[in-house]
């Protein structure tokens, strides 16, 4: 997507340099006008005899403004003799295409032709954008006259040329700008994809400013009067107009308000900025009250003053302040260049300057220019928020995870705490009991710290291995000697039956390792089995998974305790709620497993004939 406008812009701005070349050799038409003359009628009631007759007639340039005003402008055009070859028909083309009522008179053949913004376009004129107006060649020089009424600027270009020429102008002229409305359409389309994604008030108020402009500028180049004009009633097209440039202007100068608040200027000038669009917004009023020419004038003196004001605020933030991916020096030299462009078109239409084609032209050249501008402004600012709200999830995600291993920390030293007080407390009620009763004998007395030591050893062995502190140490054994040794160390040993095979062999573990997993088996078979009843361990030489190895069973029927939940034995501080009457700290067969996974080895727990049989198996060799 971002290539594809990047594309985008460097194809709008090679194509309005092709057609600024275009209008520019304009003026290169036919001389069929040997002379051009303006007089104003500040009571709009003289007719075309009264124009014959005035003297206070005066020169007019290509391009003419006199601002807003409700007095009607006339123009005289003295016409050259056509060719004698001439048959085609000339055109006298008047423009810009927002005028409200133009009227020509050629009195040489009595025709009266009326056009403008405000009426139906009918037959050849609804053919084109421009104001097209058609009379014969005639062999001998004649004038014309062109009577213009508009509540709009009264802004004014008029020429007569050959019928062949001025279709040609008009096609090139009717595909750029239809060209330039599509692309400032297509960046008004992504400012709202934009703003439903992210929702950005920055990016929402510049997809409705270049939402406005676009359907401003349709109406205002005249393709309004052509799609919808035969459909519409007298000068509902110019109120709709009018309409749409106030909003176009309020849009516009609120967009720059909200980019220029993240930049943190002095309230009191971004206020300003604030109410500028605000005060334009309430100028329709002025339309109802019938002072339409007032509306407008007085909108184009909103646009220089909401530009002049955003500037100043703009001057005021501070770079310290402004924490924002476009630099401040940055954004006043665009908000600088957009200013001067576009309050040029404001003063020709005010009557202030003197007009010039390719200024007016400005006015639409501007529309998408700035969605050019502000679409890399507006991605560069999106890509470096993006990095920065990613940074910032990063950052919080890190955090929860902190905050969520300080509270698993926090609640295992709760467990830890508990754990121990509980299983400290009943060996050392034992040892109060028999002391009591005077029995106290040294072999009671070692069994008590032999419980005890398993409790501290397994908690110590448990968080090194929640450290990682713990690695296997390989070495090489005989695992049916170690086994015999694990048997004559358990506190029931003559109750264990040992099954050994015929041959033994070596194995490359861990020997500590090896002695507290089948420790920790024997010590569970010995404290949860049935009173009484036999413990058998098994050893045999067993292969999985074309590995070979050694394999191990130890089972013992079910005690008082019962049978354990098979889907959360290993896990962390478990014990079965019967098992809770018993000594012991929840850590035994947790760590069998680690210690396990750390010799590469395996564990699994079935259920047989109401035995619990485990099985531990260990490859010949480390991997």
């Amino acid at each position: 997507m971002p290539l594809f406008f990047t594309r985008l812009c460097l194809s709008l701005c090679t194509f309005l340099l092709l057609v600024g070349g275009a209008f520019a050799d304009e003026s290169a038409s036919h001389p069929l006008v040997k002379s051009r003359q303006w007089r104003m009628d500040k009571t709009g009631l003289d007719t075309l005899q009264d124009a014959q007759k005035a003297s206070d007639w005066q020169d007019l340039p290509e391009w003419n403004s006199w601002g807003f005003g409700t007095e009607t402008i006339w123009v005289k055009l003295q016409l050259k003799a056509a060719e004698q070859d001439v048959q085609m028909p000339w055109v006298v083309r008047v423009r810009p295409p927002f005028l409200d009522y133009v009227t020509l008179y050629d009195p040489a053949t009595g025709r009266v032709t009326r056009t403008g913004d405000a009426l139906p376009p009918i037959g050849e004129d609804s053919a084109s954008i421009n104001f097209m107006m058609q009379v014969p060649a005639l062999p001998h020089e004649r004038t014309v006259y062109v009577q213009m009424r508009s509540t709009s600027a009264r802004t004014l270009h008029v020429e007569v040329m050959p019928y062949g020429q001025t279709q040609q102008l008009n096609r090139l002229q009717e595909w750029a700008m239809g060209f330039l409305i599509a692309s400032s359409a297509i960046f008004a389309i992504w400012a709202f994809i934009q703003w439903w994604g992210t929702r950005e008030k920055v990016i929402g108020a510049f997809a409705l400013k270049q939402l406005f402009a676009t359907v401003w500028a349709f109406f205002i180049m005249g393709f309004g009067r052509v799609v919808i004009g035969p459909w519409l009633p007298e000068g509902v097209l110019t109120t709709l107009a009018s309409m749409l440039f106030i909003a176009m202007i309020s849009t516009s100068l609120w967009f720059f308000s909200t980019l220029i608040e993240g930049y943190r200027p002095v309230r009191l000038a971004w206020r300003a900025t604030l109410g500028v669009p605000l005060a334009v917004a309430t100028l329709p009023l002025l339309h109802v009250l019938g002072y339409t020419h007032l509306m407008l004038a007085i909108a184009n003196i909103g646009v220089l003053t909401g530009l002049a004001v955003s500037l100043v605020a703009l001057l005021t933030a501070a770079p310290k302040r402004a924490q924002q991916p476009i630099p401040l020096a940055v954004l006043l030299i665009y908000l600088v260049t957009y200013s001067s462009i576009n309050s040029m078109p404001g003063l020709i239409y005010l009557g202030w300057i003197e007009p010039h084609r390719m200024v007016l032209f400005a006015s639409l050249a501007h529309i998408v220019l700035d969605g050019v501008v502000m679409f890399l402004i507006l991605q560069i600012r999106a890509q470096a928020l993006g990095k920065e709200k990613m940074l910032i999830s990063l950052a919080l995600e890190r955090s929860q995870q902190q905050a969520e291993s300080e509270k698993r920390h926090r609640e295992e030293q709760s467990q830890l705490f508990a754990m121990l007080a509980h299983e400290m407390k009943t060996p050392l009620a034992t040892l109060r009991l028999w002391m009591d009763m005077g029995q106290l004998k040294p072999e009671i007395m070692q069994r008590t710290i032999t419980d005890m030591n398993q409790v501290i050893e397994r908690c110590v062995h448990t968080g090194q291995l929640a450290d990682h502190g713990l690695q296997a140490d390989w070495q090489s054994l005989d695992p049916i000697a170690l086994t015999q040794v694990c048997v004559q160390s358990c506190r029931l040993s003559e109750q264990v039956d040992l099954l050994l095979p015929d041959k033994s062999g070596l194995l490359q573990t861990d020997a500590q390792m090896l002695t507290i997993v089948l420790g920790n088996l024997l010590d569970n078979a010995c404290k949860y089995g049935a009173p009484g009843s036999r413990i058998q361990i098994s050893l045999r030489s067993a292969q999985e998974k074309g590995q070979t190895g050694w394999l191990w069973q130890v089972s013992n029927a079910s005690g008082p305790a019962g049978l354990p939940h098979a889907e959360r034995l290993f896990e962390k501080y478990y014990r079965s709620p019967q098992a809770r009457r018993q000594s012991g700290s929840g850590l035994g067969l947790f760590l069998v497993k680690g210690l396990l996974d750390l010799m590469q080895g395996r564990i699994a727990y079935e259920t047989q004939l109401d035995r619990a049989v485990f099985t531990i198996w260990l490859p010949h060799k480390p991997s």
